[in-house]
């Protein structure tokens, strides 16, 4: 069947670590959409069958034991990482299946011999979700709004989105899972209240303040953790179990990646039982050889007395990070009319009380916590779909009142309306209009287009050169401190701040050293003025954005997912609100205020680092700074930019770098460049630098080191993904 992409609906999918979520507004409610068998729960494993088909979902699940070599599971937390990252090394003893470094530093996946990488993975995932779409809705799917965790960074949410476009789709938004929460239990929220979400799923953990006044929902700060959620309590769990074969059959299972992947897996099953029963018996089987060279299989009996002991200091790492994100911004926890706990690993009872004792007051769980966050992006979906609708219509009446008016516009048109006519507008407050954004870069051969993520710049291919150092510009006032820095946006303290020290007071009280010195690559900040706060921008979708990727439609794939495309859903009733699988949405759109988690910098001399946008400043945004060459007749610089938080420019997520040619060969300290960051609605970084002389000026959203951003790479991806059959179930 082949189906007409116009009339294709957009939905809300949260792409879980442990399981996935896709939910739609129907007849005016947000609901939980289910597949073939009525679950709401997509596992978000991919097996690569000896036969050459792809299972996703349960059925790939259920081959975690018997092929673990060739079933992939629980990579989210590691989407995007390069290869050599901290994450990934960690996650490389403890899988069964082999994980590998791409030509771009990526970490990939090896099953059958052939490598994948992480965003293909994910996209094998989301098709599934958006397959169950249309089979509940009767409908083409074609655009969603992903969710990823609060505390995701450019180089993650990239691969997101790039994991979405090769799974067909659209991606309207990328949205925090915690704002996307908040969005659904606020459709129910009449008053203005603080509350902060407490969100623990299967990989990631974070923790977001916001204030709720009417249909205005604004972040105050987020923070979290993507190394620890439900997945480290399996392991946890599971190294206990292992130490009980030990005392038994003088066997250590942590041996072998495969007996502990069987550990894991019914540690899993042991963590969901205690939930409900306060004893579990985990039922260990094939997790070594005894003595007599026999499979040893034996039953543990568990109380959740035990449980808790074992899982007690990952549990106080959420309430560490929860105090550390409220104590930044000056708040109590008795400042929080609600709690609301997100992610299925909340449904621990040990979760329960610690909030509880934390805030004072029991959490709020009215919503399913496995589904609240696709609930909220579901809502959001909805939003920015009949947003978009609008505008068109307003588009089209302009046309034809300037046809019928010799060329006047009339009625509501598009030079008449006000500014909230802008689509994208509706998640960020009304701000003056920004420069234009950078050209869009060239779709990927083959006719599938690249998202922002992916532009123009490689790493590790360009070399040191000598030329390319820049120094500060003369400080206004010599040996005066440097002003301090501006507040965020929303004007509160940065919950994750440096010290001014080691980036600009260090810096300004060193010795003056010898040109010869200065660090090829080293860049010393001018210093701070009055405009150096970061300044609110509109949401500017660029152009490879707002195209669709050219995939085969639907009905034309070589590989069709099994199911029939069949209207069945009925409308929500009142039974899946009270179960918490549905929330009415309200009828006018969202305002979305939300913030970025971690600070953007670019790297200054001695390995330090200077940030243009801190954490938690609202987004979008963009920030510029001025620097001067280093070094006579310098003609090229170069800007390294990385995310994180540490003075340390190498202990931060590195990005990119920018290098900008072509300067007039000057005297040092004479040419002028302005580098400026513009972080959009997703939370993805365009970096741009210019000579303020003669205006020449490079442009690029990062190329992230460790994504799957190389052109050829993309189009063998989508290829590869038109070409396999998938099998779901």
């Amino acid at each position: 069947m082949v189906h007409n992409r116009r009339m294709g609906v957009a939905i809300g999918i949260d792409l879980g670590t442990t399981n996935t979520v896709v939910s739609a507004v129907v007849d005016g409610v947000a609901v939980t959409l289910e597949d073939e068998q009525k679950r709401r729960l997509i596992p978000s494993v991919v097996s690569f069958h000896p036969n050459g088909t792809v299972l996703v979902g349960d059925a790939a699940r259920e081959r975690r034991l018997v092929d673990p070599d060739n079933t992939i599971y629980s990579v989210k937390p590691i989407l995007g990482c390069p290869f050599a990252s901290e994450e990934v090394q960690q996650l490389v003893p403890r899988l069964p299946f082999q994980l590998a470094e791409g030509t771009q530093q990526q970490t990939m996946v090896v099953a059958r011999g052939i490598s994948y990488a992480l965003a293909e993975i994910s996209a094998f995932v989301l098709r599934r979700a958006k397959a169950v779409a249309e089979h509940a809705l009767g409908t083409t799917v074609d655009r969603a709004v992903i969710t990823v965790p609060a505390n995701f960074n450019d180089l993650q949410r990239a691969a997101t989105k790039i994991a979405g476009r090769l799974a067909g789709l659209e991606v309207m938004r990328i949205l925090n899972e915690p704002t996307a929460a908040a969005l659904a239990y606020g459709q129910a929220i009449a008053h203005a209240e603080k509350i902060a979400v407490f969100d623990l799923g299967g990989g990631t953990f974070d923790v977001t303040l916001l204030d709720l006044a009417g249909n205005v929902f604004e972040v105050i700060a987020t923070a979290g953790d993507t190394a620890l959620g439900g997945d480290d309590v399996d392991t946890a769990l599971a190294a206990f179990l292992a130490e009980q074969v030990i005392r038994a059959h003088n066997v250590d299972p942590r041996t072998n990646a495969a007996a502990f992947a069987r550990l894991r897996f019914a540690a899993e099953d042991v963590k969901k039982e205690l939930t409900r029963a306060t004893e579990a018996t985990a039922q260990l089987q094939d997790v070594g050889l005894d003595a007599n060279a026999m499979p040893i299989r034996m039953s543990v009996p568990i109380t959740r007395q035990v449980f808790e002991d074992v899982v007690a200091p990952l549990v106080d790492r959420t309430v560490q990070v929860t105090r550390q994100t409220l104590d930044a911004v000056a708040l109590s926890p008795k400042d929080f009319q609600r709690v609301l706990l997100v992610g299925g690993s909340t449904r621990m009872p040990i979760i329960h009380r610690r909030v509880r004792e934390l805030f004072g007051k029991p959490p709020h769980m009215r919503v399913n916590p496995d589904e609240v966050v696709a609930l909220g992006a579901a809502i959001q979906a909805n939003a920015l779909s009949r947003t978009k609708a609008g505008a068109k219509k307003r588009t089209a009446a302009g046309a034809l009142g300037a046809s019928a008016d010799g060329g006047k516009v009339r009625g509501d048109s598009v030079a008449s309306r006000p500014p909230t006519a802008n689509p994208d507008e509706l998640t960020m407050p009304q701000v003056p209009p920004a420069p234009k954004a950078p050209a869009a870069p060239p779709p990927v051969p083959g006719g599938f287009s690249l998202p922002r993520a992916a532009a123009t710049i490689s790493f590790g291919s360009l070399q040191a050169q000598s030329d390319t150092a820049i120094s500060p510009a003369p400080a206004p006032h010599a040996g005066k401190p440097s002003a301090p820095r501006s507040p965020t946006l929303t004007g509160r303290p940065d919950p994750r701040r440096e010290p001014d020290a080691p980036d600009e007071q260090t810096m300004a009280e060193a010795p003056k050293r010898p040109e010869q010195f200065i660090e090829p690559h080293g860049i010393v900040p001018a210093p701070r003025s009055d405009d150096d706060v970061p300044r609110p921008r509109p949401a500017r979708r660029a152009a490879a954005d707002a195209t669709p990727p050219t995939l085969p439609p639907p009905g034309e794939q070589s590989f069709p997912i099994e199911i029939d495309i069949t209207p069945n859903v009925a409308p929500p009733t009142a039974a899946d609100v009270e179960a918490g699988h549905a929330v009415p949405a309200r009828a006018d759109a969202p305002l979305l205020i939300d913030v970025t988690p971690l600070s953007l910098r670019v790297e200054t001399v001695g390995g330090f680092s200077d940030v243009l946008i801190h954490a938690n400043a609202s987004v979008p945004c963009e920030q510029t700074r001025s620097f001067f060459t280093g070094s006579d007749g310098q003609t090229t610089v170069r800007i390294r930019v990385a995310q994180g938080e540490a003075p340390r420019f190498a202990e931060n997520a590195y990005l990119g770098e920018l290098e900008l040619t072509g300067l007039p060969p000057a005297a040092r300290g004479t040419v002028k460049v302005a580098v400026t960051f513009e972080l959009d609605a997703d939370g993805i970084l365009n970096v741009r630098a210019r000579d303020t002389v003669t205006g020449r000026e490079t442009a690029a959203t990062m190329r992230l080191t460790g994504a799957e951003s190389d052109d050829a790479a993309l189009h063998e991806m989508a290829a590869r993904q038109r070409n396999q059959r998938v099998v779901s179930g």
